[in-house]
């Protein structure tokens, strides 16, 4: 991912693009306990970041001793997308060296509600996908 990050730069001569942000879960129906966000740049559509979110670790009943917190997000399954979009999109400049000032998709909007002030004042814009 962070090759991808470079690639980017290296394309747009910019530390600014547009990403496709999408989540997916485990179970369909928004009712899973682990789930992933991704950012997909528009340029090279190649992964830019990712953010695996889990409410659960099944390795904790199996009395597993882990040296760091496996389970990561407490919420709703519907509400992963938009605090995992968060989650990438505010260590972008520290991690990937990249702001994600365009913001494509298609319908639901509360990802881009999340991340529209991230960088300052409307500083995301949001398309839509056709």
């Amino acid at each position: 991912m962070k090759a991808a990050s470079k690639e980017v730069k290296f394309l747009k001569k910019s530390t600014t693009c547009g990403v496709s942000v999408d989540g997916t879960w485990q179970r369909r129906g928004h009712m899973s306990l682990n789930g992933c966000v991704s950012v997909i740049s528009i340029d090279t559509g190649k992964i830019l970041d990712l953010e695996v979110m889990t409410q659960y670790f099944k390795m904790y009943e199996l009395n597993f001793k882990c040296d760091h917190e496996c389970s990561n997000y407490k919420g709703s399954s519907v509400n992963m997308e938009p605090v995992g979009a968060f989650r990438i999109f505010e260590r972008s400049v520290s991690k990937r060296e990249l702001q994600y000032t365009e913001y494509y998709e298609y319908g639901d909007s509360k990802a881009f509600l999340k991340v529209k002030n991230i960088y300052g004042e409307d500083t995301v814009t949001k398309l839509e996908c056709i």
